[in-house]
C-alpha cells in the first residue's frame, strides 16, 4: 500500500492527544498494545516527570529498545520492575536489571523468559529464596536447574518448579512425594503428570490433591474411578466433570445429591444426551444452568430451556453457540438486558438479530454487538457513532472492519476513534504488507 499510515498515527498524538487529560491517554494510548513505538517515544519525550505514565511505557509491549534502556536506569523502582517485566526488554538490559539493589526487580528480570540462561544459573544459587523462586518459575529455565530446584529445602522454590509448564514428567513425579500439601496439589493438576502419578495422587490424604487429580484432563479412568465414591463433594464435582470419566460412572453421579456434582456433570463435554435430558428438569437453577451452557445440548434441549422461569437458565442458552437461531431470536427480544447482552455477544446470532440489537437502548447490549466477531459492517459503522465511547471504540478492532471503512473512521469528528482508526490502519497495512 502507497499510504504509510504512522504519519496519520503521529499527527493524531501531535495534534489530539498532546494536551489532553491523563485518563485519556491511558485508555487510549498506554494501554492499546497496538501503540506504534514513534508515538511512545514522543509520550516519553513529553512526560518524562510524570511516573504514571513512565511505569505505562516501561511496561508496554511495543516500548522500544531504546527507551526501555533509559528507563530501565530510572529512579523510580516501579519504572524499573516494569522494565523487568517487558518481553520486549533485551537480554542485556535485563542482564543489568538481574544486579538491582531492589530485590522485587532482581526476582522480575529473573522470571522474564529474555533473561539470559547464563544469569539464570547464578541466580538458582542465591542465597535470596525469592530469586530461587524466580528462576524456578521462569519457562526458559533449564532442565538440568529445574531438576535441582525441585530438591530445594524451601517449600516455595518447589512450589515455583511444579507449577512451572517446562517441568518435565521427572521432575514431576519427584515432586508427587513432596511433604508439602501444596507442592503435590500443583503435580495433580499440570497437565504433564503422567498417569501412573496421578493414580499414586488419587490416595492422596489431602483432599485439595484429589480434587486436582479429579479436575486433571489426563487422569486415567483408573484413578477417577477411585475418586467416585471420594467422601469429599467437591473432589466428586471434579470427576463429574472430567472427559475421561465413563458415562456409567456420570449416571451415577447425576444422582448425587449435592447439586455441586450434578452440575459438574451437566458441563461434562462428553456426557450423554440422555444424561442431560434429565438434569434438564433438575429443581436447581444451577444444574439447568450448566445444561444450559453445555454445547452438547440438543437443539430441542435448549428450545425448552430458554423458556425457563430462572433468567440464568434462560441467559446461558443465549450464550450457547450451539443455540437454535429461532431461540436467539426470540430472547434478544426479551426485557431482560442481559438475556439482549448474552444474544448480542454470541457467534451464532443471525445477522437481522445483530443489526437489530445495535440499536438497543442499552450500551452493554450494544457494546457486545460491537465485539461480535460476525457482526456485519453496516451494524459496526453504525456503532463507529455510537453516543456511548465504551461502544465506539470497540468497532475499529473487530475483525469484520474494513480498510475502506478505518479510512472513514480516521476522519471521524471524535479524535480519540479517529487515533483508534489510525492505528488500526496501520496494523492492517503492515499485516497486507
Amino acid at each position: 500500500m502507497e499510504n504509510n499510515y504512522i504519519n496519520d498515527v503521529i499527527s493524531s498524538y501531535q495534534f489530539d492527544y498532546r494536551y489532553a487529560a491523563w485518563g485519556e491517554i491511558n485508555e487510549d494510548i498506554l494501554q492499546d498494545e497496538n501503540t506504534p513505538p514513534e508515538v511512545l517515544d514522543m509520550l516519553y519525550e513529553d512526560n518524562k516527570t510524570n511516573p504514571r505514565i513512565l511505569r505505562a511505557l516501561a511496561a508496554h509491549p511495543r516500548a522500544s529498545k531504546g527507551l526501555l534502556k533509559i528507563l530501565s536506569t530510572d529512579l523510580n523502582d516501579a519504572v524499573r520492575w516494569g522494565v523487568a517485566d517487558n518481553l520486549a526488554t533485551s537480554p542485556e538490559v535485563l542482564e543489568m536489571l538481574a544486579t538491582d539493589a531492589v530485590d522485587i526487580i532482581r526476582y522480575r528480570a529473573a522470571q522474564n523468559p529474555r533473561t539470559p540462561i547464563s544469569i539464570l544459573q547464578r541466580l538458582s544459587n542465591d542465597g535470596n529464596k525469592l530469586l530461587r523462586i524466580a528462576v524456578a518459575s521462569n519457562i526458559r529455565t533449564p532442565l538440568e536447574i529445574l531438576m535441582k530446584l525441585s530438591g530445594d529445602t524451601d517449600d516455595e522454590v518447589r512450589l515455583a518448579v511444579a507449577k512451572n509448564p517446562k517441568a518435565s514428567p521427572e521432575i514431576l513425579g519427584q515432586l508427587s512425594d513432596d511433604p508439602n500439601e501444596n507442592v503435590r496439589a500443583e503435580v495433580a493438576q499440570n497437565p504433564d503428570t503422567t498417569g501412573e502419578t496421578l493414580l499414586r495422587l488419587s490416595k492422596d490424604r489431602d483432599t485439595g490433591v484429589r480434587e486436582r487429580v479429579a479436575d486433571n484432563i489426563n487422569t486415567p479412568v483408573a484413578a477417577l474411578k477411585d475418586l467416585l465414591d471420594d467422601p469429599e463433594a467437591s473432589v466428586r464435582e471434579g470427576v463429574g466433570e472430567n472427559r475421561n470419566t465413563p458415562l456409567e460412572d456420570l449416571a451415577i453421579l447425576s444422582g448425587d445429591m449435592k447439586q455441586s456434582i450434578r452440575s459438574g456433570v451437566a458441563r461434562n463435554k462428553h456426557v450423554s444426551q440422555e444424561i442431560l435430558e434429565n438434569l434438564s428438569g433438575d429443581n436447581d437453577g444451577y444444574v439447568r444452568k450448566a445444561v444450559a451452557r453445555n454445547e452438547k445440548a440438543s437443539e430441542n434441549l435448549l428450545t425448552r430451556l430458554a423458556r425457563d422461569d430462572d433468567w440464568r437458565v434462560c441467559e446461558n442458552v443465549a450464550i450457547n453457540p450451539k443455540a437454535p437461531e429461532k431461540v436467539l431470536e426470540l430472547l434478544s427480544e426479551n426485557s431482560d438486558v442481559y438475556l439482549r447482552k448474552a444474544v448480542a455477544g454470541n457467534m451464532s446470532t443471525p445477522t437481522r438479530v445483530l443489526m437489530r440489537l445495535a440499536d438497543d437502548e442499552n450500551w452493554m447490549v450494544r457494546e457486545n454487538v460491537a465485539r461480535n466477531v460476525n457482526a456485519p459492517l453496516e451494524a459496526l459503522m453504525k456503532l463507529g457513532d455510537d453516543s456511548d465511547w465504551r461502544v465506539a471504540k470497540l468497532v475499529v478492532s473487530n475483525p469484520n472492519i474494513t480498510v475502506e471503512a478505518l479510512a472513514k473512521l480516521s476522519n471521524h469528528e471524535n479524535f480519540r476513534i479517529r487515533y483508534k482508526a489510525r492505528v488500526a490502519l496501520l496494523i492492517k497495512e503492515s499485516l497486507i504488507a
